[in-house]
């Protein structure tokens, strides 16, 4: 083998070593890049979880720049979100320490760094090769010595949010798919903040509707207790009336009446036997009809406001009134059963008992056609019951009280009105062909002697 021979070998031998050497580099190069994404992807698996997680806009960012170096996958990353009038509302850093506060302090003071500049008013996204001379005025650029910087404007739908800034090696700042992951990751963070944003502000709304909502409450509710306050002072204003009404008729007409009879049948005793009988028939004429006037005079006093419920209480006048009922209604077997005493009924409701008992006794008068009836008064576990019933031809009792427009509704609204403005609860049962039951019930617990007792019913 001679010398050129040999030669020639080397230089084949020294191209291979070169070629492997190359390879090998470009191998390791390539498994660099690999591990390199592998732990950006790791980083971006972290931010999704984040994003899934932090409801807040503070604790996300943070969260986000941790986990965006805690593989290593870049050096550095910085967060700062602005308003429309690019102040900032948040910001977060990681690998940067106190430095970061220059920055913040830089764009207060209307010194926005490069990096914020460009991707907010100008390109959304950023690579710069070469931080330390390319941003010269940066109060961190000297940080970024040996590494690039990849910017991007965070996005959504037309509103800008703020910046995402990191730090990656020279070699990687310039790669593509390093370039769309971080987009990316950038598209991830502005979506979150518009999702937050909208559930900020579906809060917001619905609060300001219970708000409303509860204010119309108690509007509505002071309204209804005004009305239910007003309607009871009209109730007790009307049985004073009907009080004086009734002490005028007796103290004025009815003694009138008496003493025009009494006058008439003592003129008559005189005169008996000194004139003609036919002389003096025009005065016995007048003497029934005087007699009859006093009768209807009390009928009208008694149905005003009978003197027994003032003289001798709730139990004597419905005493008094099953009897004239009785009399009256001949063919109705009434069924009458107290089992309460006197002083167990409050007074604020002694009327109102007697104006239900009438206004329901003669509803069954009138329009059920009853042959039998009952009326129960009693105390039953620490509630006042009252209940009348008969097995006359009832009716469709919520079809007669949505209607209203009978006189038989009307009472029956007027019972109702009475018992829920005193405290208590009114129901009424009824079918065609199957009776009536009317039933009050007031717990005492909600019972007070004022214009308007308290309006919570047992149930």
């Amino acid at each position: 083998m001679n010398e050129s021979s040999i030669y020639n070998d080397c230089l084949e031998l020294a191209d291979r070593v070169e070629g492997l050497k190359n390879r090998i580099a470009r191998r390791s190069q390539e498994k660099d890049k690999i591990s390199h994404l592998n732990a950006v992807l790791s980083s971006i698996r972290e931010v999704s979880r984040l994003i899934i997680k932090e409801k807040n806009p503070q604790p996300l960012i943070k969260g986000i720049c941790a986990s965006l170096i805690e593989k290593r996958s870049f050096h550095n990353a910085w967060i700062v979100l602005i308003d429309d009038q690019q102040r900032i509302t948040a910001s977060a850093e990681a690998g940067l320490g106190s430095d970061f506060q220059k920055i913040l302090k830089s764009i207060e003071n209307g010194r926005m760094p490069r990096c914020c500049n460009m991707v907010i008013n100008e390109n959304r996204f950023l690579v710069t090769k070469n931080p330390s001379r390319e941003c010269i005025n940066c109060p961190v650029s000297y940080m970024y010595d040996g590494r690039g910087s990849i910017s991007a404007r965070i996005e959504h739908d037309g509103r800008t949010f703020g910046v995402l800034t990191v730090s990656v090696p020279i070699a990687y700042s310039q790669d593509p798919e390093e370039h769309e992951l971080f987009k990316d990751v950038a598209d991830d963070i502005a979506y979150a903040l518009h999702s937050i944003e909208v559930e900020e502000d579906r809060r917001r709304k619905e609060a300001a509707l219970r708000e409303a909502r509860d204010k119309l409450e108690r509007r509505v509710k002071e309204r209804t207790r005004d009305l239910e306050i007003l309607s009871s002072r009209l109730l007790n204003a009307q049985e004073e009336e009907r009080k004086r009404i009734a002490v005028d008729l007796h103290d004025g007409i009815g003694q009138c009446l008496s003493a025009v009879k009494f006058m008439v049948e003592t003129v008559i005793e005189q005169l008996d036997g000194k004139v003609a009988h036919l002389e003096i028939k025009s005065l016995d004429a007048l003497v029934p009809l005087l007699q009859e006037s006093s009768e209807e005079i009390r009928n009208i006093i008694t149905n005003l406001r009978p003197s027994i419920l003032d003289d001798l209480g709730i139990l004597a006048t419905i005493g008094w009134f099953c009897r004239q009922f009785i009399s009256v209604y001949s063919h109705i077997h009434l069924t009458k059963e107290i089992d309460i005493e006197e002083d167990q009924v409050p007074d604020a409701l002694k009327t109102i008992i007697f104006r239900i008992i009438q206004e329901a006794m003669n509803n069954i008068a009138k329009h059920t056609e009853a042959g039998e009836a009952s009326l129960y008064l009693g105390k039953n576990n620490n509630v006042l019951e009252l209940r009348i019933e008969d097995n006359g031809c009832g009716f469709n009792s919520e079809r007669l009280m949505a209607s209203g427009s009978s006189i038989q509704a009307f009472g029956l609204t007027g019972m109702k009105e009475r018992v829920e403005l005193s405290g208590g609860r009114f129901t009424i049962h009824s079918a065609p062909g199957k009776g009536t039951q009317v039933e009050a019930r007031w717990a005492y617990s909600c019972i007070r002697n004022e214009d308007l007792p308290a309006l919570s019913a047992p149930a």
